[in-house]
């Protein structure tokens, strides 16, 4: 057996060295192989031919406008065709696809096939005498970087992931990795987390960002999932159950999903022996001062109190780009620091307006330009260069500025795009006004990027722009949160609408959209554009001071408020019987010690035994303790609240409804409760116990005044999608009301997302206290804010069919106008789609009479039976 064996081998290796030796054989591999970092692509004929030239120095010249061809167009189409006429590259890719370097898609023999080079393919390609990859294989971590090396398609590291490999022996210690945006942070992690799972220890990924959430999932879910290990997404995005995530041997999960489950002590939350901590310079606050309409919204104050969770329990690994003082929060995790020497930077530019022109510095003045344009994107494109090869960000501090320039350079600099990713990106479901923006300037090859799309477009849109199919972005500043892009050039325009540019480290955030893979080969330039004095920025000079030479600012999180103090009080008290109230005390400021703000502020510290005395005065007035001679504990009703998912200060006012609400003021009770109230636009009104045990004043007048009316457009939306009006006329109206905010499609899903979550969780508490008819009713409220239905479709699943997979949003699923359609016409439920034309006796296929009795076009019928069918088929497996 073993010599059969080995003739097997060396057979299979003489295959492929031979293979090897044919004619254009490792330069059609070199054509197919991305650089580093980038994803694989796949090449047609075409493209390989003009790959294959070029590699012997004849490039594509350029078509003249008016049609008639240029000596170098003819020589090229001479060589062009001489290449391709031969059949030597046919027969060579044939060798190549059957040694296993390359894989081919589409019928054989025809123009449309394309190829891919494979893992094997690549590695002959780096070297034939290195075939085992580009790492060793002593230690259990360079076994794990071994194996997702493999399943990244990668053959070779970033220099600080060498460095790591080469350094780091184990991963048992609590670990901060600082490397620069786009360095393959992620990547070392999941050597961590591999590492962890083949021993049996459930890990859990802590993100920010949805965007970052996805795409740790789709880029290493399927690994884990083939290796055995279940992979579970965690966000308002993507809900998973309690009983699948118990299941689950790494959770991906936002952080106020997470912290919100451990303060409720969910049984998922516990037995994490990893947590691998995303984006830890959230751990800064962005608000120097608490003020009223802020209490509950730092998000920093949150994420401290994960970690000082965590920390006792759990080995944490965080990822972030440098910050200030890290000795301070790597002594507070009693953590190692593993912080490259070497640093890739982006070649950076001031840009200032003087006179009739502009003029670009750089920023260590050894290089300076003017150039006389009317505009200054004109001008930072002409000291670019070469505006057709480059893929450029502009960072803009609006929405509706983004939309304007994405559509001025639609007109001015257009590029090439087709009709058919044009499609991809919008999508196929739900008409949406700004889709359809979003779709015209797409066409000139120009995008527009924020949080006002909706999230699945923004999603197809990111994975073209990753791709490099649209190389214009114009976005605000939630583009830069997480993910790096292949970006040659950041423009940032600097007005006084761009509040979050106020530091160095959101600069090194905003620059590091230029990924490292991107920026190793390829290089970069950064554009800080200077348009006009601002608070923050009174000159060009205070501009150069602050965003590129000042010392980077250390970690400070945000003050504990109110709620927050709550739910660390219920959890210690949530499944005790009593609880002594100096014991409850002292566990709330021995957690409060051990957070980080807790660490570095005393005084902060201190201050808190006051603090925690006036809130457990607050929840023994409103009943949420009750306190005998055995001490504290929780009354049944707030207990209940708290299993079900409501914040205490939510429960506050829900258990106030009565039976006889009408749907109105159902409505107006989910727009009391907190979550929605921080959902743009912004109608947050703080307890006067909150602003008490704060010392804080009411927010400002202003505020006050906006907050009614914000509050109906909050309504107003949420009732005219129930009425199953459409997007377009919904988000019309609400601008027109909203007082100068803007509320688009993605706030609109936001909103509905976070309403119909809340109204489940009221729904499970007044289940939990047998008011059944609330109950059923508030789960029905849950789906119909969740589709945009009347009640009659809200019973249905129709809504629940997904056109696109992925999401649950309404450009990927089944429209409201078409379930509509469909239950008029008798499909009362998905499996109505599928089952309803079936009939042995009934002439030709199912999927036409349902096309034909649908009373949808016949085109777009077919596809709502296919993804019928794929829905009946995954529950089925399921």
């Amino acid at each position: 057996m073993a010599t059969r064996s080995e003739d097997q081998s060396t057979a299979e290796l003489r295959e492929q060295l031979k293979a090897l030796s044919n004619r254009y054989a490792i330069e059609i591999l070199q054509v197919l192989s991305p650089e580093t970092g980038e994803i694989v692509p796949t090449r047609g004929w075409d493209q390989i031919v003009e790959g294959l030239l070029e590699l012997e120095g004849v490039k594509k010249p350029r078509r003249m406008r008016k049609g008639e061809k240029t000596a170098q167009q003819v020589l090229y189409e001479r060589k062009r065709q001489s290449l391709m006429s031969g059949g030597t590259i046919y027969e060579t890719m044939n060798k190549l696809v059957r040694a296993k370097f390359v894989v081919s898609t589409g019928e054989k023999g025809k123009r449309q096939r394309g190829f891919m080079i494979t893992h094997r393919g690549r590695l002959a390609l780096a070297t034939v005498g290195q075939m085992g990859g580009p790492i060793g294989r002593g230690t259990k971590v360079e076994e794990a970087a071994r194996i997702l090396l493999r399943h990244k398609n990668f053959v070779r590291l970033l220099p600080a992931q060498e460095k790591f490999i080469r350094e780091v022996e184990d991963l048992d210690e609590n670990l901060v990795i600082q490397m620069p945006p786009g360095s393959g942070k992620t990547f070392l992690a999941m050597i961590a987390v591999l590492m962890k799972l083949r021993r049996g220890v459930r890990c859990l990924y802590l993100s920010p960002y949805t965007s970052l959430s996805r795409q740790v999932v789709e880029e290493y879910g399927p690994l884990f999932e083939e290796l055995g290990y279940s992979v579970v997404r965690h966000d308002g995005a993507n809900p998973a159950s309690d009983v699948t995530l118990e299941g689950g041997d790494l959770i991906v999960v936002m952080y106020e999903s997470f912290l919100a489950a451990t303060l409720q002590r969910k049984k998922w939350t516990e037995n994490v022996g990893l947590t691998v901590v995303d984006e830890l310079t959230e751990l800064g606050s962005v608000q120097p001062v608490m003020e009223a309409q802020n209490i509950g919204t730092d998000r920093s104050t949150k994420l401290d109190s994960i970690m000082a969770i965590m920390k006792e329990r759990s080995q944490i690994i965080t990822l972030s780009s440098r910050f200030g003082e890290t000795d301070t929060v790597s002594g507070w995790l009693g953590a190692r620091v593993f912080r490259p020497d070497v640093r890739l930077t982006p070649d950076e530019f001031t840009v200032m307006k003087k006179g009739d022109a502009f003029s670009i510095c750089s920023s260590d003045g050894t290089l300076k330009s003017t150039i006389e344009r009317d505009d200054v994107l004109d001008a930072v494109i002409d000291h670019l260069g070469e505006y057709k090869n480059k893929s450029i960000l502009i960072v803009v501090g609006s929405r509706l500025r983004a939309q304007g320039i994405a559509r001025r350079l639609a007109h001015s600099h257009p590029r090439n795009t087709s009709e058919e990713l044009v499609k991809q990106i919008v999508g196929n479901g739900e008409h949406l006004p700004l889709s359809d923006m979003l779709e015209k300037t797409l066409r000139s090859g120009t995008a527009f990027h924020h949080s006002g799309l909706d999230s699945a477009v923004r999603e197809r849109l990111e994975n073209a722009i990753k791709n490099r199919y649209v190389r214009t972005v114009v976005a605000t500043t939630g583009i830069t949160s997480g993910i790096s892009f292949p970006f040659d050039c950041v423009i940032i325009l600097l007005d006084r609408r761009l509040y979050y540019l106020s530091t160095r480290a959101r600069y090194l955030q905003v620059a590091g959209r230029i990924g490292e893979y991107h920026l190793r080969r390829h290089g970069g330039r950064v554009y800080l554009v200077f348009e006009e004095p601002s608070r923050r920025f009174s000159s060009l000079e205070v501009l150069e001071e602050t965003l590129l030479h000042r010392p980077l600012e250390p970690l400070i999180p945000g003050a504990i408020f109110p709620s927050l103090a709550v739910g660390i009080l219920v959890r210690h008290a949530l499944k005790r019987r009593a609880v002594k109230r100096d014991q409850i005390k002292k566990t709330f400021l021995s957690h409060v010690r051990s957070t980080l703000r807790g660490t570095v502020d005393r005084d902060y510290a201190d201050s808190m035994d006051s603090f925690c005395d006036s809130v457990l005065n607050w929840l023994l007035e409103e009943d949420v303790f009750e306190e005998n001679e055995k001490g504290l504990k929780m009354t049944k009703d707030s207990k209940d609240a708290v299993v079900a998912g409501l914040d205490i200060i939510d429960f506050l006012r829900v258990r106030t409804v009565s039976n006889k609400a009408t749907d109105s003021e159902l409505v107006d009770l989910l727009l009391d409760l907190r979550l929605p109230q921080v959902i743009r636009p912004l109608t947050l009104m703080p307890s006067i116990a909150e602003m008490k045990i704060l010392n804080l004043e009411p927010p400002d007048e202003w505020y006050l005044k906006m907050v009614p009316d914000r509050r109906n457009v909050k309504k107003t939306v949420l009732q005219r999608w129930m009425n199953e009006e459409a997007v377009g006329e919904i988000v019309r109206v609400a601008s027109e009301t909203a007082h100068g905010i803007s509320l688009d499609e993605g706030d609109l899903v936001a909103l509905l997302g976070v309403c119909s979550a809340t109204a489940e969780s009221v729904s499970d508490y007044f289940l939990a206290k047998r008011e059944r008819k609330l109950a059923l009713r508030m789960r029905l409220l849950s789906r119909q804010l969740r589709f945009g239905v009347k009640r009659d479709l809200a019973e249905t699943d129709l809504l629940e069919l997904l056109l696109i997979p992925g999401e649950q949003t309404p450009s990927n699923r089944l429209s409201r106008k078409d379930a509509r359609t469909l239950f008029k016409r008798g499909y009362k439920s998905i499996s109505d789609i599928v089952r309803k034309d079936l009939g042995a006796t009934k002439k030709g296929f199912a999927r036409d009479r349902f096309a034909k009795n649908s009373g949808l076009d016949p085109s777009h019928a077919l596809e709502v039976y296919k993804a019928a069918m794929r829905h009946i088929r995954a529950a089925f497996e399921e």
